[in-house]
């Protein structure tokens, strides 16, 4: 707390201090627009390929979170209904059938898995931002749908560009859903997995002041060590803290039988390639939340277990850092290295004019 005082005397002599009134304005600043925020991280795997199940599941780890006082959980990668792992086992052909199965499971906006999940929020007075596959249309998005505690869905973000194999899956998202939400809670954002890695998305949500950010990843062993592992993923949402001076709930699913068992029907060589190949394909959740330095500020959960993770954050612990270093601010140089970022919309056909009616009744075709 920022304090300044200034002596008064009684008429008897004594001293006693007050707070300058320019002091309590200052107080109330930072109390506004640097609250105290307690905030959760699921570690989790959804009813794999259910989404009305799944969406049932993530109400009670919502609830959960809530009754550990949370203003805020975050959910992992793909949580509704699940991550599609069977693009990383073979070619995109032999798993046309379960894609057609996360065709058949994806979120509508609206729809009924969002009013469920925007009822839940609603009545345990929580903040939620979860990951799932989204269907316009006929393509389908990854998306970390965000709404507020009074159960409206303040908006979204569509990952920008899929990863790898992840495009026989998932469309491109656009500058339009690159979006922070300006709460009483924090400016929040989020990023889902090898977004992390992007520096432009770093930039796009650190000019907007985001002060705390839900990072949603797939499960992340420890081992083997690779680029699909927990090291590298964790460092990068460390960096993320230290760029931009936020708080990060880094959020892992957990990879269970259920999922095991629908991505291996059949062949029983896939499991060799899952990262969780030395647990039996299971595991992989490794959810923590971050100070704005990057460091564990919370409690953690074993790998293969589900639950969340909770912690308190003080977002005027950024104040200082930024001082220091303001990543979008006085430590860059503008006139040689910047960039643009375009919220618009990208849309494949743009229509113009009014249609013209083309029809002709059968009565009018009949006559003579």
């Amino acid at each position: 707390m920022l304090v300044n005082l200034f002596r008064l005397r009684h008429a008897n002599g004594e001293r006693i201090w007050k707070k300058d009134s320019t002091v309590l304005n200052k107080e109330r600043f930072v109390m506004n627009k640097y609250p105290k925020v307690r905030v959760a991280a699921v570690q989790a795997g959804p009813v794999y390929m259910d989404l009305d199940a799944s969406v049932e599941k993530a109400c009670v780890l919502i609830k959960d979170a809530a009754k550990k006082g949370a203003q805020l959980v975050g959910f992992p990668e793909a949580f509704l209904p699940g991550y599609p792992w069977w693009i990383w086992l073979d070619n995109p052909l032999a798993g046309m059938g379960l894609t057609e199965k996360l065709f058949r499971n994806a979120i509508t906006v609206p729809g009924p898995a969002i009013q469920k999940i925007s009822a839940c929020a609603k009545e345990n007075n929580i903040y939620v931002c979860i990951s799932g596959t989204e269907i316009e249309g006929s393509t389908l998005y990854l998306t970390q749908f965000w709404f507020d505690n009074n159960g409206n869905l303040m908006g979204k973000h569509r990952k920008m560009k899929p990863s790898n194999a992840e495009r026989t899956i998932w469309g491109d998202g656009d500058g339009s859903t690159m979006e922070v939400f300006d709460t009483p809670i924090g400016k929040l954002g989020g990023l889902m997995c090898f977004e992390h890695l992007i520096p432009a998305n770093l930039m796009t949500l650190g000019a907007q002041g985001e002060q705390i950010h839900v990072a949603s990843w797939p499960p992340l062993p420890e081992k083997p060590e690779n680029i699909m592992s927990l090291m590298p993923n964790e460092t990068a949402t460390r960096h993320y803290c230290l760029a931009n001076a936020a708080f990060s709930l880094f959020c892992t699913q957990v990879f269970n039988q259920d999922a095991v068992d629908m991505c291996c029907e059949g062949h029983p060589e896939y499991l060799k390639k899952l990262p969780t190949a030395l647990n039996n394909g299971l595991g992989g959740g490794n959810s923590k939340i971050f100070d704005t330095t990057g460091e564990v500020i919370s409690d953690t959960i074993p790998e293969t277990e589900e639950g969340v993770v909770v912690a308190d954050l003080d977002l005027s612990q950024s104040i200082g850092q930024k001082m220091l270093i303001d990543t979008v601010g006085h430590y860059t140089k503008p006139g040689c290295l910047h960039m643009v970022f375009n919220r618009n919309a990208e849309k494949s056909v743009h229509i113009e004019g009014e249609q013209v009616d083309n029809s002709i009744s059968f009565g009018k075709l009949q006559e003579d």
